[in-house]
């Protein structure tokens, strides 16, 4: 192949890349993290990432068009950078190269259409779409069809009426054209100008997020999905005021983030006919960015930036259950969840702002160590004559530690699943104990709602206890705390085996320690609590009761990572809803649609919630709700 580019092109595209770059450096500098902080990154999931295009593909249609488009540009690009080079290939590689290249501009051509097209019919108040990508897609599509124009007049000026099967859309591109030559290098130069404009443009242009989302998913977190940010209060770190206040790596998700809107399609108060959008968060936070001026410095020092909660209100942030529907679903790992935290923890820290529902419950967890306002004194109430040692009783160290939780120690209802637990684990003959009145809650609903502080002092009091009985390995029924416990106190200093209810019983039923034997000939649909399937629970719960004899195991529309939020996470369980449908009762419909007899939950928040949910439907027969270690225990020989 001869090479294509005089020393005039050679500067051209010197000069395109140098406008890239300096664009790249001046508009990504504020996302790009500080030297003391920066992560080693991960090369394996970029790639992975960059080749199988697995997240996008999660929407066939869109997926499939995106990786058209992605690899419509990049292999022809490939071709025409090595076409300079001077290689002489064999002709019939040659006239192999040339038909790739004509069915990868039509497979862009095709991608770049469908996807415009989509974005023009998605256009809404929420996504900006069109806006954003009409310039992007109008440059793609000149760029192919005047590729296919230029290879078309070539092949009518030197083999008029001839077919060439190494050029098939050329060829059609021929036919109504002339023989001019001054057409050829027409189109040849109008390409050429397109992709260098092309280059030039994509720091100042939604192109950004071609560099942008590789980059964040090079330094994905790579802590769980649950885990939050660390705040440092003593420093003046509480919450999120403005923009400036957000981590690098916060900004980077903001930059990232293509308003594609999938987390919208999968929050369920958005679903609910809340004001909460996700994708709206992260597009009002890169609007900030912009009017506070850090893309254009690269630090937080501009001053007078405006404050979040101008942009974003109460009444969304607050309407955030923290199912991580948004996170799971993100196909460039952006996490809108952390933002609504921050901007909650800056409410509650910086303007004592939380709401009027939950001060109550908050104040009995800085008095009392537990939601409800018990004390300790009545933590074991549950356990009496049922047998449970209690860690400052037990002479020898023990297998487990039995964390009850709020809800299991206080909750009428849960207190029933506990004793089913306490069953399972005396039948199995293991050796375990309670923590008493010893135990405070975990601090999931302080740390949710906000209050930083709280949920350290709780924190700090149970790993003491942890240390102080050299507990490693804890059992949990409620998916909130194993989150907690698992993927929060670590960082605080906690060495823990943490494992939820439904896989360590399953565990003691593969090795032999308990036995199904009485039979519940029932149809029952097991719903996946989010913190649960969050931390990759989601088979443990249906093993179970696919052991009970006679049970006959359902799926309810929205299961696993697609399941549907019961509301009660994010400290959702002590406030009211406004606008919009109840969640718990848009779930129990669905619930109710499936005419199962039984919904096997896995979560003390879910079985209050869809309780009450399938309770407010005044079905004639409606499910019953209940826990599947309840299930189990009524089950063991």
């Amino acid at each position: 192949m001869k090479a294509l580019l005089t020393s005039l092109d050679v500067l051209l595209v010197f000069l395109a890349v140098m406008v890239m770059g300096i664009g790249l450096i001046r508009n990504l500098a504020y996302a790009w993290p500080p030297k003391e902080e920066r992560p080693p990154g991960n090369w394996r999931d970029l790639l992975a990432y960059i080749f199988k295009q697995r997240e996008i593909a999660r929407r066939p249609a869109v997926g499939a068009a995106h990786t058209a488009v992605f690899w419509g540009v990049v292999l022809p690009m490939i071709v025409i950078i090595a076409a300079q080079f001077g290689f002489v290939l064999p002709e019939a590689l040659s006239r192999l190269l040339h038909l790739l290249q004509d069915a990868f501009g039509v497979i862009l051509l095709a991608g770049t259409l469908y996807l415009l097209a989509r974005r023009l019919k998605l256009s809404s108040s929420s996504c900006p779409g069109p806006q954003r990508t009409t310039l992007l897609m109008g440059m793609l599509t000149i760029i192919a069809i005047t590729g296919f124009l230029a290879e078309g007049a070539r092949l009518k000026i030197l083999y008029p009426g001839n077919f060439f099967w190494f050029s098939p859309v050329g060829w059609v591109f021929a036919q109504p054209l002339p023989a001019s030559p001054l057409l050829m290098q027409a189109m040849i130069r109008l390409h050429f100008f397109a992709v260098l404009s092309l280059i030039a443009m994509t720091p100042f242009s939604f192109l950004r997020h071609a560099v942008a989302a590789p980059l964040n998913v090079f330094f994905k977190k790579q802590t769980a999905p649950g885990s939050l940010r660390e705040l440092h209060p003593e420093v003046g770190d509480i919450g999120a005021r403005t923009a400036l206040d957000l981590s690098w790596k916060q900004l980077l998700d903001v930059e990232a983030c293509v308003a594609c809107g999938r987390c919208e399609e999968n929050c369920p108060a958005s679903i609910s006919g809340k004001r909460l959008s996700p994708r709206n968060v992260m597009r009002q936070i890169y609007s900030q960015i912009k009017v506070s001026g850090i893309a254009r410095t690269g630090s937080g020092e501009s001053s007078g930036a405006p404050p979040l909660s101008s942009v974003i209100s109460g009444e969304e942030f607050w309407a955030c259950t923290s199912c991580m529907a948004c996170v799971t679903h993100c196909p460039v790992y952006a996490e809108p969840l952390d933002k609504i935290i921050d901007l909650r923890r800056y409410q509650v820290l910086g303007e004592g702002q939380l709401p009027a529902e939950a001060r109550g419950m908050i104040r009995n967890l800085d008095l009392y160590g537990d939601t409800q306002g018990k004390g300790a004194v009545h933590r074991t109430d549950w356990a009496m004559h049922r047998g449970a040692p209690i860690l400052e009783s037990v002479e020898s160290p023990v297998d487990i530690l039995l964390w009850v939780g709020c809800a299991g120690a206080f909750h009428p209802r849960n207190q029933q699943t506990t004793r089913s637990m306490v069953k399972i684990l005396q039948t199995a003959g293991i050796r375990f104990a309670i923590s008493g009145k010893a135990e405070r809650c975990c601090g999931d609903p302080a740390r949710r709602l906000g209050d930083e502080p709280l949920f350290r002092r709780l924190a700090q009091q149970n790993i003491e206890q942890f240390e102080r009985y050299e507990i490693r390995t804890v059992v949990t029924l409620c998916p909130h705390c194993l989150n907690t416990l698992k993927n929060e106190y670590p960082a605080l200093g906690a060495q823990l085996t943490v494992i939820h209810a439904t896989e360590y019983v399953q565990g003691l039923l593969d090795a032999g320690r308990i036995r199904m034997k009485y039979p519940l000939a029932k149809t029952l649909a097991v719903h996946d609590a989010c913190y649960l399937g969050r931390n990759g629970v989601y088979q443990a719960p249906r093993r179970l009761c696919r052991n009970i004899p006679e049970l006959t195991l359902s799926e309810l529309k929205r299961n696993r990572e697609n399941a549907f939020c019961c509301g009660g996470g994010g400290g959702r369980m002590w406030l009211h809803e406004h606008g919009g449908r109840n969640i718990n009762v848009i779930r129990a419909e669905e619930i109710a649609e499936t005419h199962v007899d039984v919904i096997g939950v896995s979560c003390p928040y879910c079985q209050v919630m869809l309780d009450d949910g399938v309770k407010s439907l005044e079905l004639e027969k409606p499910p019953v709700v209940t826990d599947i270690m309840d299930i189990v225990a009524d089950a063991l020989e």
